[in-house]
């Protein structure tokens, strides 16, 4: 419902003439804001089509309503700090969290004993809730981080962000629950989404209101604005490339992939859809991003995909398609628009197969207070090798779900995984609460009993693996020896295959479909249904039990559906596809700015589109076969009868024929 609005001073606004577009926080408070949103909502969603003779509340072309776009209590506030006409707004913010205070300490002194460790008070001298004083935690466009075991001084202290994320998680589910009301009460039957752009577990409980989970994740995502066609982003990374147990060394929970993004939203018992993503085409080989993004999909049985494309005109003829214009339109990206069919196939009939195996990452009611620097660690992978869900405990600390195996999220000391199949646990902070009150000596020890230490401070057991101190093993961002420990685990538990799951530096899905080897730049799906190679050509990159190829690109991506039926092996006929890079052929890159500590590179859209077409050779095993390689729509460009040695058929391609897409036959008569 809110996306971009402007509000201004013709919309009875209460303070200033103008709230700019894409504001956030500030609409879910202020009451004039809200009142419009409804305002709006009602005309939009019961304004009758004059063709279909249906309001949108009736239509069943709609699936679901989204409240808000990217949006949160907790986050948008930063950029806003010196905002002249938006200081009003800022104003109303801190004293409903001052008064917010005052309901739950009563006075200054005592939110001052409350907010006060080892003799140091995070309260300044200058704040006092009684005169709304107390200055919040400023949000930018995610959940900030909050280490619990940092400085208590200044005011990043753990005890002010605390209250301020119980604060949040207040006024987000407020907000949404009357919303939702308000909604289903002018008539809404579908599915109702709360907001989408969800980077830490308050956020995440906050939104958990919804009917339907979603959130938005990218990948190589430019600086807004842009200027013109150049686009300011860090590295570009290559997606093929990048190990997800590797990505945040140095950076951070910022720096993330698609699955492990869109994986932080999960919530245990309702659907989840991916609303938004993207890789956008900055880097030239980039078409791995889009299939295994599907693919891990599928694994963990999500249930939307909306792969976000920005419409840059209202026409459908007007756009050139021997030009990117803008990264944000994908209509012409060969990465997008010629792997599309395949996606869709994969996705829509399930063609990988989704992961017996689950498991929960549990956290309880003081883990929402705090948001370690690691606490996207899971994420990095679980969502390639299982399924994975989150879970909030409402009532108490013991989980009592059905999962395979149950993770603490462990940001604070207190969740109890007794009652679980198979329980980890390991802690971000001795204590159990983020005031640092109440430290916990026994729960990791108690939870070791029956184990054996397989590592220093490392236990494993029959049902249990418990690590004494997780930041020794993972505090400086680099995930892959606590994921070979975890790996051990689930094998010893057997939940994981002993030839799957963490293996040479590969992570390979319970499924065995799906192996991802960002060392070596590969990554490749196999099923019964489909097939797909991305990356870095092997000697002989094996398709099917019939199809083979040998490339000379130095990147290729390949995807093979069956045509004649529903599984490659029985199949004669076959759909192929196969790029190597892609984008503007005379596209510049240069040093660009330095921002947050990161170099980011200026890319600069520059040429004519261009594809890179497969040069090798492809062989088939059967008597006779032909190859046409096709256009994007489908139309012959050029028909090949290949050579016959043995028992192959082989197709020699120099590249020279402008097509990315094939129509194979055989005949094994």
């Amino acid at each position: 419902m809110l996306v971009a609005r402007a509000f201004n001073k013709e919309d009875g606004i209460e303070y200033s003439d103008r709230v700019d577009s894409c504001t956030k926080c500030f609409p879910m408070i202020n009451e004039r804001l809200i009142e419009l949103q409804k305002d709006y909502a009602r005309k939009l969603l019961l304004h009758v089509n004059p063709y279909t003779g249906l309001a949108l509340v009736d239509d069943p072309a709609v699936i679901t309503v989204q409240i808000n776009n990217e949006e949160s209590a907790i986050k948008g506030t930063a950029e806003l700090e010196h905002v002249e006409h938006m200081k009003p707004y800022r104003q109303e913010v801190q004293r409903k969290f001052n008064h917010f205070l005052l309901m739950k300490y009563d006075t200054r002194e005592k939110l001052k004993e409350a907010w006060t460790f080892d003799g140091v008070s995070a309260l300044q001298e200058d704040e006092n809730p009684e005169e709304c004083s107390v200055r919040i935690t400023e949000g930018d466009f995610v959940q900030p981080v909050n280490d619990p075991m940092g400085s208590w001084e200044g005011m990043g202290s753990p005890a002010r962000y605390a209250d301020y994320m119980e604060f949040g998680i207040f006024i987000n589910r407020e907000f949404y629950q009357m919303m939702k009301n308000y909604l289903h009460s002018i008539g809404v039957k579908v599915p109702i989404n709360t907001s989408n752009l969800l980077g830490g577990a308050a956020d995440v409980y906050g939104h958990s209101d919804a009917d339907v989970m979603e959130n938005n994740s990218y990948f190589n995502h430019p600086l807004l604005p842009v200027q013109g066609t150049t686009f300011m982003v860090a590295g570009p990374m290559e997606y093929v490339s990048t190990n997800p147990l590797t990505i945040q060394k140095g950076a951070g929970a910022i720096a993330t992939t698609i699955p492990s993004m869109g994986a932080t939203a999960i919530i245990k018992g309702k659907p989840f859809m991916l609303s938004e993503w993207n890789e956008y085409g900055l880097h030239p080989f980039h078409s791995t991003a889009f299939v295994q993004t599907v693919a891990c999909a599928c694994l963990n049985d999500w249930d939307g995909l909306i792969l976000y494309n920005y419409q840059t005109s209202e026409k459908w003829d007007d756009q050139p398609a021997d030009e990117i214009l803008s990264v944000f339109d994908a209509y012409n990206d060969p990465a997008v628009a010629c792997q599309w069919g395949f996606m869709a196939s994969v996705f829509l009939k399930g063609l990988v197969a989704v992961s017996d195996k689950k498991v929960d990452v549990v956290y309880t009611q003081d883990d929402l207070k705090t948001l370690p620097n690691g606490h996207g660690m899971l994420t990095t992978m679980l969502p390639y090798i299982t399924g994975m869900r989150n879970v909030f405990l409402d009532g108490g600390e013991r989980y009592t779900g059905d999962a395979d195996a149950a993770i603490n999220a462990g940001f604070l000391n207190g969740a109890d995984l007794s009652e679980a199949k198979k329980g980890v646990y390991y802690a971000w902070s001795p204590y159990r609460d983020a005031m640092r009150r109440y430290p916990d000596k026994n729960r990791l020890t108690f939870a070791a009993r029956d184990t054996k230490e397989i590592q220093p401070g490392v236990h494993l057991g029959e049902k249990t693996l418990v690590f004494d101190e997780i930041e020794k093993i993972a505090g400086d961002g680099d995930y892959r020896e606590f994921a070979g420990i975890l790996d051990q685990a689930f094998k010893k538990w057997e939940i994981v295959p002993e030839d799957a799951g963490i293996v040479d530096g590969k992570m390979i899905s319970v499924t065995k479909e799906m192996i991802f080897d960002p060392d070596n730049s590969r990554f490749s799906l196999n099923t019964d249904y489909c097939s797909f190679f991305s990356g870095s050509p092997e000697k002989n990159i094996r398709l099917t039990e019939k199809i083979n190829a040998e490339v000379n690109n130095s990147r290729i991506s390949i995807s093979v559906l069956p045509m004649d039926t529903d599984k490659l092996a029985d199949a004669k006929e076959f759909i192929l596809t196969a790029m190597g890079e892609t984008g503007m052929d005379e596209t510049e890159m240069q040093t660009g700015i330095e921002l947050m500590g990161y170099e980011f590179t200026a890319v600069t859209m520059k040429g004519k589109l261009f594809a890179d077409t497969l040069e090798g050779t492809i062989s088939v095993k059967g008597k006779k076969a032909t190859l046409e390689i096709l256009s994007p729509v489908g139309e012959v460009i050029r028909t090949m009868d290949g050579e016959k040695i043995g028992e192959s058929v082989l197709f020699h391609l120099d590249g020279m024929v402008p097509g990315i897409m094939y129509h194979l036959s055989i005949n094994e008569a």
